[in-house]
């Protein structure tokens, strides 16, 4: 028997080009529901209840949430299963962009350490470490399993959404019934903070349109995401997805009119559906409790002025500072001093002020190829999901604290299918209104 038999005689069909086998595949799989449920069930305020996880002191190791330990299990499970060497280097030929941005987060981690002692690390790793970890995890998976966790996520995004509409509606809260300090009453649901269910729900929503699912389906999980961030109540998601929805749905009906790829049912519907969608938009937002917050808020108020001050504060670092950043204690002693500034709502300046200005360049630059690289392949619609996430995210300190939702995002998006993959799951063949727009459609 030749060596080519031989490799022929010993290979398994279970196992997959990824190296895990299908047993080995259930088990990873199993851990990556568990962390999904551990990022969506046990938000800051309800695990600090039993741990202290997000109060200042306490036990160092209950500092770090349960998911990033499951992470860490199921990473040490999938290099004992598969060979560190051989997961590292298929992770680095085929996501680049993963391994440096996780790189890049160990290097600002040890910097921090070094800098500032570790308080910081927990953050670093639950905010940011967690993200390249789980999508290489993820990546390991077969694509059914992925898109499984993809389907998880959105079905939870939206089960939490509607039920801030009903908490909203009834002006309870179901969960966190000390969370009642807001002026206009806002749902908080499963994710604690409002602005943190906003955030989720409007990043993961573009994700629900590249599923392969009907279009009835898809309009019914958007019409329930965004009742519920007006529930929540943030002003910025609200507005940030509405304006990117709409240029979501005038760039790909003018791609396709102008190629003349356009169903020509979709055709003769899109005037109604957008005449009907912009009605319940209008209802829901103006005429119901939903939109009270955001219509009666819709204006330039001291909170939105609390967000531009924050940027005075570089007015008080001199340039060491800048460069090199400055340490928690003396950001917390500025703000107390200088009565300009009374607190940093913005994600990207406390990560610059951790980090400093050379050591952030370094970060975005990351954060951008990671970005590209799980959502390469998927098309232009994660291109806006990945846009959606930075702007809303701008708008608050929501990935400068500790939080899954990067995590979340980047799992969602490497479930959703590949653009050549979806092309050939459509369901028969349409009938198409086949002439492209630049031969002359209206002549």
């Amino acid at each position: 028997m030749t060596s080519l038999d031989a490799a022929y005689v010993y290979d398994d069909v279970r196992v997959s080009a990824r190296g895990l086998g299908e047993g080995a595949q259930r088990v990873l799989m199993a851990l990556m529901v568990l962390v999904l449920l551990q990022m969506l069930l046990l938000p800051n305020p309800l695990l600090s209840q039993f741990t202290g996880y997000a109060d200042p002191g306490g036990n160092p190791l209950f500092k770090i949430h349960f998911y990033s330990y499951t992470l860490f299990l199921a990473f040490a499970y999938v290099v004992a299963t598969a060979g560190l060497v051989r997961f590292t280097a298929e992770q680095v030929v085929k996501r680049p962009g993963v391994v440096q941005f996780a790189g890049v987060i160990a290097l600002c981690a040890a910097i921090t350490i070094w800098r500032q002692g570790i308080g910081g690390v927990a953050y670093m790793v639950d905010t940011l470490l967690a993200a390249p970890l789980a999508v290489m995890l993820v990546m390991s998976l077969s694509e059914d399993r992925r898109r499984t966790l993809t389907t998880f996520i959105i079905y939870f995004v939206t089960f939490n959404a509607a039920v801030g509409v009903v908490e909203r509606v009834l002006s309870v809260h179901f969960i966190f019934t000390s969370l009642d300090k807001f002026e206009y009453f806002r749902a908080t649901a499963f994710m604690g903070h409002p602005l943190e269910n906003a955030f989720i729900t409007s990043s993961v929503m573009f994700l629900a349109v590249a599923m392969p699912w009907s279009v009835w389906k898809k309009g019914f999980i958007l019409a329930i995401c965004m009742a519920g961030i007006l529930a929540f109540g943030a002003r910025s998601s609200f507005a940030v997805t509405i304006v990117l929805g709409i240029a979501a749905a005038l760039f790909f009906g003018g791609r396709a009119l102008f190629r003349g790829e356009m169903r020509l049912s979709t055709l003769v519907a899109a005037p109604w559906i957008a005449l009907v969608t912009l009605a319940g938009g209008t209802v829901l937002t103006f005429g119901t409790v939903l939109g009270e917050r955001i219509v009666k808020l819709a204006k330039f108020d001291q909170s939105a002025q609390t967000r531009v001050e924050a940027f005075k504060l570089f007015d008080y670092l001199n340039t060491n500072d800048l460069l090199y950043g400055v340490d928690f204690a003396e950001v917390n002693f500025l703000i107390a001093t200088f009565k300009d500034v009374k607190i940093i709502e913005n994600c990207w300046i406390n990560i610059l002020l951790m980090l400093g200005a050379i050591l952030f360049v370094v970060f975005v630059v990351s954060l951008l190829g990671f970005f590209r690289s799980i959502a390469r392949g998927r098309g232009v619609i994660a291109l806006f999901a990945v846009l959606n996430f930075l702007l809303v995210a701008s708008t608050s300190n929501s990935i400068s604290t500790k939080t899954a939702s990067l995590a979340i995002f980047a799992i969602a998006m490497v479930g959703i299918p590949l653009i050549t993959r979806r092309s050939h799951e459509e369901d028969g063949e349409p009938v198409r209104y086949a002439v492209p727009l630049r031969e002359g459609v209206w002549s």
